[in-house]
């Protein structure tokens, strides 16, 4: 029986949580207005979150949906950003913590993440309330008593204290550190693949992330700031077991990169709408359950 429980970044991935894109999506005439970097063509971004699917299904992972046609809503705004799932919520040891976004424009998608993750069995345990902004790519677990959050352009303190105080109930210790300014979320800049090994962006980790890693035993691989980094998001991946990884397609370098590193790239992703919109393959993955 499949149980949603996650306290790691690399154990072996058992079930995540997709959006189907809504038909709508391409229709913004300003991309900058719903936070996307150009329009988007909604069959080939249809393409590539089902072409994601089916690599998950072939690595037996259970893939959930947030579907669009069950949704109702007056405000339209929601349809852009839906794709991105790993945004809205930190899955724990004991149920879910949804996010509160830090836009607008975004503010009505967590009541959809809930809807399907209640409907696939998994408790709601807390949502960020009142003045607190959380985005789930800025939580990080370094090891299972351990959580990081990273504070900067989408989750402040306030947030980060409410994740603290429930993460305490369960023993587990959470730590904010700062965001890179080249990153909209802590996930954009570190990658933890292994229990002793984290991939870090160049020039983006603190000093102060780095010796926290440090202390809990891990090392540190630093990925050279390219345009494949900071272009084509090849650092915007999703760990399927330890070392090993589905990445963003079309970033040769880094690949060769990654391997020389010691981690197996198991499938390269089409992404190039997910691009688009300011995402890539680990953006749309809402991670929900791990060994």
């Amino acid at each position: 029986m499949l149980r949603f429980s996650v306290d790691s970044e690399y154990k072996r991935l058992r079930a995540v949580l997709l959006s189907r894109p809504h038909p709508a999506i391409g229709g913004a005439d300003h991309p900058a207005d719903v936070l996307h970097l150009k329009k988007l063509d909604h069959s080939l971004l249809k393409n590539e979150i089902n072409h994601l699917a089916a690599l998950y299904r072939k690595l037996k992972i259970k893939v959930f949906f947030i579907d669009h046609r069950l949704i109702q809503g007056t405000d339209p705004r929601y349809i852009y950003n839906l794709i991105f799932t790993r945004d809205h919520f930190l899955i724990t040891q004991h149920g879910a913590i949804m996010a509160r976004m830090f836009s607008e424009v975004r503010a009505s998608e967590v009541s959809y993440a809930c809807r399907a993750l209640r409907a696939a069995g998994i408790h709601i345990r807390k949502i960020i309330q009142a003045k607190g902004t959380f985005e789930g790519a800025d939580a990080l677990w370094v090891n299972s008593r351990l959580v990081i959050v990273g504070i900067g352009k989408r989750s402040n303190l306030e947030g980060f204290r409410q994740i603290k105080a429930e993460l305490k109930q369960d023993g587990v210790t959470c730590v904010d550190v700062p965001c890179a300014r080249n990153s909209l979320h802590l996930l954009g800049s570190l990658q933890l693949v292994d229990a002793d090994m984290a991939l870090i962006r160049e020039g983006s980790l603190s000093r102060e992330t780095a010796s926290l890693l440090r202390k809990n035993g891990i090392k540190t691989v630093v990925i050279p700031e390219t345009p494949e980094i900071s272009q084509k998001q090849a650092m915007n991946f999703v760990t399927v077991f330890p070392r090993a990884i589905i990445m963003p397609g079309s970033c040769p370098r880094t690949k060769k990169i990654y391997e020389r590193a010691g981690i197996r790239v198991l499938y390269q992703a089409p992404v190039s709408q997910m691009l688009n919109a300011g995402g890539a393959t680990g953006c749309v993955t809402g991670i929900l359950a791990r060994d």
